[in-house]
Parts: structure tokens; C-alpha cells; sequence
């Protein structure tokens, strides 16, 4: 377990939100996931945000590397008491349409898409993903939605990345200040939240398929050990991807 001290945070509190009232900013640390998903404290409850400048060892699904230099948006939101992850994960893709919708504002095309189950790209590069997380600690059960967002980090000459990958910054040529944009993330989210816990989350669902990466195209998906040609076609009230694979239709979960 990681006790990791980051009691030289910076608070930034907006009470009119449901989640995201609280903000702590630091410098630097290893991964806002780790320290929100694993450190015993009285420092964080449901609903707050642990964003840091940078990470020394971020990381997304099946645990590859999340370059998280300064110059990109990394933080994580806490909750406390989920009974049942796969029931959670809708919410993860509300958040990748807060983000995909956020950035959008940014440019003067609508060239953003979420890609099943988890990122967020533009064209064919990435920049945004989300991980989720949750573990048990005795009675209390937390999950931990973690996001990155290239913003204004150069990212494309990396020649190590797993997918192809690129920044607003590369996008728009312009430096964009992080708080504001990540004070509208999370107003949006927070929004998102709303809606979500009270059932309406059908209600974004004609959003969410307008928006699905490679929709009525091959695409591949890389697992940890395989790989496998599929086409998304609508992601479903459940939050999975309805998609064809050699003929027939296949429901992919997470």
C-alpha cells in the first residue's frame, strides 16, 4: 500500500457543485489514482478531485505507461460506497463526452471521438483516457475515475506510445490555460453526475453514438492477449458496445 505525503496541496473549493466542491492541487506525485485508491486518509471524501501538475508513473489499462509530463490535465475524482463497478461504468463514458464536448468548444471543427471503452481522440490520435479503479478498504468501497488529457504537452514526436497520440496545443497551435479548462470539465461532469445517479443517463445516448470512434468501420482492439477486428456500431443503455466480429453481433463490456 503507498502512503505518499501530498500535504503540500493547493485547495480550491466550488460549493455549488454535487461532486468536484473540492479540488487539491499539487506539483507532482506518482498517480492520482494510487493516492486516492489506495492511501487511508481523513484528507479525502466522495466526490473530491486530486489534480497534479505532473505524474511520475501514470498509467491506464492493463497498466501501460500514461506519459504525464506538465502541460497536460491529470486528475482524479473519488467515490465512496459503489456497490457494483460495472453498474458505475455509464459514468465513465459521460465523462469521456464531457471531455470530448469541452474540447470541441476548443477548435473550430467537431473533430472529437470517444473510442470504446475508454478514450477520448481526435481523428485517429488520442488524446484523453480514463481509467477506473476500485478496491476495498474494510467496510468502505471506493472507485476512482482517473483522466489525462493532452493539452499543451507535446506528445506527437514520442516514438515509445502505444497508439498514435496528439495535444490541443498541437491542434489549435495555441497554449490553453489548464484551470479554466478544468473547471469546465468538471462543471460538465458534475452535470453529467446529475443526471446520471437520478437514471437519465438514455437521455445521452444519441450524443455518446454520434460520437463513437470508427462507428460502421472496421476497427482493431488490441487486448493483453490478443487482438481482434470488430465494428462498432451504438453503445446501449448498459453502457457497452453493440458490434459486429466475423458476422455476428457481439456485445463487448468492460
Amino acid at each position: 500500500m503507498t502512503h505518499e505525503r501530498t500535504e503540500n496541496y493547493q485547495f480550491i473549493q466550488v460549493p455549488h457543485r454535487h461532486i468536484a466542491q473540492r479540488i487539491f492541487k499539487v506539483d507532482t506525485l506518482t498517480s492520482t489514482n494510487r493516492i486516492l485508491l489506495e492511501n487511508p486518509s481523513d484528507t479525502y471524501q466522495s466526490g473530491d478531485v486530486l489534480w497534479s501538475l505532473e505524474q511520475t508513473a501514470g498509467h491506464g489499462r492493463f497498466n501501460r505507461s500514461w506519459f504525464s509530463e506538465k502541460g497536460g490535465l491529470y486528475f482524479s475524482i473519488l467515490f465512496e460506497d459503489i456497490p457494483n463497478l460495472s453498474s458505475f461504468y455509464p459514468f465513465v463514458l459521460l465523462c469521456a463526452l464531457a471531455i470530448r464536448n469541452t474540447l470541441a468548444k476548443k477548435t473550430t471543427e467537431n473533430i472529437f471521438s470517444i473510442k470504446w471503452p475508454n478514450d477520448v481522440y481526435s481523428n485517429h490520435h488520442k488524446i484523453a483516457g480514463i481509467l477506473i479503479q476500485s478496491c476495498s478498504l474494510g467496510k468502505v468501497s471506493r472507485a476512482v475515475i482517473g483522466i489525462g488529457i493532452n493539452i499543451n504537452n507535446p506528445i506527437q514526436h514520442l516514438q515509445a506510445l502505444h497508439t498514435p497520440a496528439i495535444s490541443l496545443c498541437e491542434i489549435t497551435g495555441q497554449q490553453e490555460p489548464l484551470e479554466p479548462l478544468l473547471q469546465d470539465i468538471l462543471d460538465t461532469i458534475n452535470s453529467y453526475y446529475i443526471d446520471f445517479i437520478n437514471n437519465r443517463f438514455s437521455l445521452y445516448l444519441p450524443a455518446l453514438n454520434r460520437a463513437l470512434y470508427s462507428k460502421d468501420m472496421p476497427l482493431l482492439l488490441a487486448e493483453t492477449k490478443r487482438q481482434r477486428i470488430v465494428i462498432p456500431k451504438e453503445f446501449t443503455k448498459e453502457g457497452y458496445l453493440l458490434c459486429e466480429e466475423n458476422g455476428k453481433t457481439v456485445i463487448l463490456m468492460i
